[in-house]
């Protein structure tokens, strides 16, 4: 599951992520923490859609 930024900036593996940027790897015990103190959240994952343009 991949999170993303939501407040200030989180060091990671020595790299600073900023707001809307995703931290692409993180432990289930490093998600927890920064999750509880609101500074990431988890991106939910949506399937791409296919553009149906109805056919005349």
């Amino acid at each position: 599951m991949a999170f993303i930024v939501t407040k200030g900036t989180v060091r990671h593996n020595g790299k600073d992520y900023k707001v809307g940027e995703e931290l692409p790897t993180l432990k289930k015990e490093e998600a927890e923490r920064l999750v509880g103190l609101e500074v990431i959240e988890a991106m939910e994952k949506t399937p791409r859609s296919k553009d149906k343009t109805p056919s005349e």
